[in-house]
Order: structure tokens, then sequence, then C-alpha cells
């Protein structure tokens, strides 16, 4: 029997027979190595050639499902991606602005845009002038300091009457309007009640600095809750004077900011007397005290926007009148000593 892996003779070498020569015999005759080895290599070889073809004919038949796609499928053709315009992407923008619908909706749109700020223009002009502001704030040393004598102690001013002065409009007609607050002690302002309400502010982290109850948060709260009870104010004020008739010639809303503002100085003082003294008996005095003065203040201020003298009182019923006075007792008493106990 065969066995292929018995060692082989060289390739030259011939059997030796029994007694030493070259066998001739069947027994003895020897294949070549060469003849012996050309069947199984060519089996082999064709073998691996099978195996071979067979591994490409399956690496080119997969088809990856769920994985990561071949780099064909991956990537569709950049070709059929591109605009069919072209290469413009621009086209269809501009064709949609070429639609007449849409050329009429941003035409009403546009129109609708400069009839509102036309609008606001004319009507907040008169609310954020620069010559209105300015006239509020054209003060001096002499009047800050007149004017806090004036809120604090008001009883001994003998004219409560504000001051005209001549001058020409835009057409060169000689007109006469309010003095500043420079040349009038009685005219409003508005120094006075910004400085109050930002010391007001400070004042307050202050002494909540001293009771160990200070963070920075409490700056916010105090502004926004002081401005929301300044805002309130004014708005109450202005709708009673809209509800009663009041000429608002007399009675611009920054003559009412002015006004409505005046009471800082009074809160900041009762909140220092407050945190001063520890006897309730002198905060009650002060509070009463500081209260009358700024409500006496309040209504010689406001007598004349809401009480006008010369022609126009014979325009006013003696019952509007009296109905007038009970409200500017109730402003300048009533509501400013809630306004005023609950925020110092």
């Amino acid at each position: 029997m065969y066995n292929p892996y018995a060692q082989r003779p060289p390739k030259d070498s011939q059997p030796i027979g029994s007694n030493g020569s070259n066998g001739s015999s069947a027994a003895g005759s020897f294949i070549p190595s060469g003849s012996f080895q050309s069947q199984p290599n060519a089996a082999f070889s064709q073998t691996q050639s099978n195996v071979f073809s067979r591994s490409q004919q399956a690496r080119s038949n997969f088809q990856p499902q769920g994985g990561f796609p071949s780099q064909q499928s991956a990537f569709p053709s950049q070709q059929s991606q591109q605009p069919a315009n072209g290469g413009q992407p621009g086209l269809n923008l501009n064709s949609l602005f070429a639609d007449p619908a849409t050329q009429m909706g941003l035409h009403f749109s546009q129109t609708a845009f400069n009839a509102s700020q036309q609008y606001m223009q004319q009507n907040l002009k008169q609310f954020v002038s620069d010559e209105n502001i300015k006239y509020y704030f054209k003060v001096s040393n002499s009047y800050v300091l007149r004017k806090l004598l004036l809120i604090l102690f008001p009883y001994r001013n003998k004219s409560w009457t504000r001051q005209f002065r001549a001058t020409t409009d835009a057409q060169g007609n000689a007109v006469e309007i309010y003095a500043t607050p420079i040349d009038d002690v009685n005219a409003p302002d508005l120094y006075i009640p910004s400085m109050a309400l930002v010391s007001y502010i400070l004042f307050w982290a202050v002494f909540s600095g001293f009771k160990g109850d200070f963070h920075p948060q409490l700056l916010g709260y105090a502004l926004t809750r002081t401005l929301a009870f300044y805002i309130l104010d004014v708005l109450l004020l202005k709708l009673s004077f809209y509800a009663l008739a009041i000429n608002s010639k007399n009675a611009k809303i920054w003559d009412l900011v002015s006004y409505s503002g005046y009471k800082f100085i009074t809160t900041l003082l009762l909140m220092i007397v407050k945190n001063t003294f520890s006897s309730y008996v002198i905060v009650i005095f002060f509070f009463l005290l500081l209260l009358f003065s700024l409500g006496f203040f309040l209504m010689r201020s406001l007598r004349y926007a809401v009480l006008p003298s010369g022609m126009e009182s014979g325009s006013i019923s003696s019952a509007s009148k009296r109905l007038r006075t009970q409200f500017l007792f109730v402003y300048a008493f009533i509501l400013q000593a809630a306004i005023v106990w609950i925020m110092a």
C-alpha cells in the first residue's frame, strides 16, 4: 500500500536489489519520482483554483444588510442631486419674489410699517422730545436747596403761581411759556425726583447690610418695587385727570411724573428715622409731620392744573370744583400716606 508520507528517495536514485545490483524484475522495479508527483500536484492546483474562483464569486455577490453599505451604494450619484436649473439655487427665490401675491404682501407690510412709524413719531414726540426733557433738568444748586426746603417746609411760601417768560415759536410769533426751574422755584423738575429715587435705593441697601440681610439681588428688587409704585401713582393721577376732564395743557405727563416723584424725599427721610430711632412714637411723629408737609405742598402745587384760575375758572361749575378739590385732598394726603408708609 502506498504511503504518501514515507521518506522519498532522491530523484536520480534507483532501487538496489538484494545482491547489490540494479533490479530488473517487476518486484525490484521502482517508479521514478517525477512520474510519482505529477498527478497529486495537478489535482492540488485545480482545487486551489476552484476555491479562489468561488471566493471571488461569493465576494462579488455579497450585499451588506444593516451594516456599512458599499462605497457605490452609500454615495449615490452626486450628479442626480445637483439642481435641475443648471446649478443656480437662487432661481427659485427669484421666482418667489416675482409672484404677484408675494409682491402685494410685501407692499402691504411696508405700508403698514411706515404708517405705524409715522404715528409713533407724531404721538410720542411730545413725551420724548429733547426740549421737553431738557426743560426739567435746567436746575442749579440754589434751586435744589430752595426746592427741598419748599417740600419739607411749604408753609412760609407766599406765592404758588408759576411764572411765565416770553419767547418766539418756530414761525417767529411771540408766545409765553412757563419759566424754567432755574428762574422759578415753583416749576417742576426731574432732577430732584431722580436723585431721591437713587438715594432711596442705596440707603435701603445700606440699612439692609446693617441688619445682615443684604445680597446683590436686593438692588434689583428694590428698583423694581419702587418703579412699580412710581408708575402706578403716575397712571392713577393721569386717569383721574382724564375722568375729571382736566385740561391736559396745564397737566403735562412730565409735570405729573415730577410731582409724583417728590414723595421720595419724604420716603427717604422716614426710612432714615425708622432705622435710627427705635421708639414707635418718634417714628409716628415724623411720619405725620413729613406727610402733612408733602400733602400741603402737592395740593398747592397741583392747584394750577386741577383748579385753574382766570378765564378758565369760569367754565367750571361749582360741583366740578368741589369734586376736584376732594380728589386733590385724597390724592395728596391719603394715597401718598399709604404709598410712603409701604415704601419706607
